[in-house]
């Protein structure tokens, strides 16, 4: 019985492990950037940004493909040394912001750091919020990756929307929240940083006084910007397949899973969707602009809802109020509304009932 229990510790305490503080993210992210910028000026170092350098040394920690290589660049060899080797004189771990994934956040929302700095990396090394790799980078490839989850699901396109919202769409293992808010929010700090500030207060600033609506509309009119007056699902959903249909890495991509024939310079110069996988690109890429479409925020939603949320609060009266967690804006993976406190209140609750069955 003890043994057992003696593993359910160690497994709980590897969740504690996983579950990464916002807090020590962002001391490593600090770090990260102040020893990148000694870098540069020790190397005299010109040939790619400090932007870019950041970018790509998170991304390096999980996509290392010479696919993402050919698209969002490389780092000099011996930054990676650098950055180790400074850690260690210093007793710090920027290096640890290569890993984290599943991050919970202060406001209750998971975003997949390395992901969202992915985004950031390939959009930056094609110098373009809407064009380049920017789409293909970040909500694109993801949905590609949605229309090969069910690329071998029979049915309608009624059928197959209902089919990804039910197992793929906003669902942990699909194209879930942390995805969807890497691909939203990576533009969005991408084009607020420059040399003088850092990644660090960005973040920490982004997510603490953003509502989620208004971060979709800052994304949608950064990202689509003929898009703006169109934010209707009907209009939405055309266009926003026809940028999607018509992004020629897209187009490789989906040649290269079997979705499109090779045309003569093979899937560089693919053929149209192939027809039975019509409706399953249709369904896949609706299900993204509907929700674009619902959670934009159009004209002040965002300080309304929050103005009602303040009344409610008053009425629970003020103790209730102080007891109240931050909630996030979006349900989490599961489809609950993440907290950050509760997680960790759980983890310690059963820390101290397994010390108490030990003893």
């Amino acid at each position: 019985m003890k043994v057992l229990l003696i593993l359910l510790f160690i497994s709980i305490n590897c969740i504690i492990d996983n579950n990464e503080t916002f807090d020590k993210m962002i001391k490593d992210l600090s770090n990260l950037e102040k020893y990148i910028r000694e870098y540069i000026k020790e190397k005299s170092y010109t040939e790619k940004s400090l932007t870019h350098l950041i970018t790509c040394y998170i991304r390096l920690g999980a996509y290392t493909t010479s696919e993402w290589s050919l698209v969002a660049g490389d780092i000099p060899d011996d930054l990676i040394s650098y950055i180790k080797a400074k850690d260690k004189e210093q007793g710090t771990s920027a290096e640890s912001t290569q890993s984290y994934r599943d991050t919970l956040m202060p406001n209750g929302e998971t975003i997949d750091f390395v992901h969202m700095f992915a985004v950031m990396n390939g959009i930056e090394n094609g110098n373009s919020y809407s064009g380049t790799y920017a789409h293909l980078v970040g909500w694109g490839g993801d949905t590609e990756q949605l229309l090969e989850d069910i690329m071998n699901t029979q049915g309608d396109l009624d059928y197959l929307m209902k089919y990804i919202k039910d197992n793929y769409f906003m669902i942990k293992g699909g194209f879930d929240g942390a995805d969807l808010i890497s691909d939203l929010d990576g533009p969005i700090l991408l084009k607020d940083k420059n040399d003088n500030n850092n990644f660090a207060d960005l973040i920490k600033n982004y997510y603490t006084t953003n509502k989620y609506k208004s971060r979709v509309k800052k994304f949608v009119n950064l990202t689509f910007p003929n898009l703006v007056d169109k934010v209707n699902k009907e209009t939405f959903r055309s266009e926003l397949y026809n940028i999607y249909n018509s992004d020629m890495f897209i187009k490789v991509l989906e040649c290269q899973k079997g979705l499109r024939d090779p045309g003569f310079f093979e899937c560089y110069s693919p053929s149209e969707i192939k027809e039975q996988y019509l409706p399953h690109q249709k369904a896949a890429v609706y299900a993204v602009s509907d929700y674009f479409v619902d959670n934009y925020d159009k004209g002040g939603e965002d300080e309304k809802e929050e103005e009602e949320e303040e009344k409610k609060e008053e009425e629970k009266g003020e103790e209730e109020h102080k007891k109240e967690e931050p909630k996030s804006d979006i349900p989490d993976s599961s489809g609950n509304k993440g907290s950050y406190q509760t997680q960790n209140f759980i983890y310690f609750i059963c820390f101290i009932f397994l010390i108490f069955l030990l003893l």
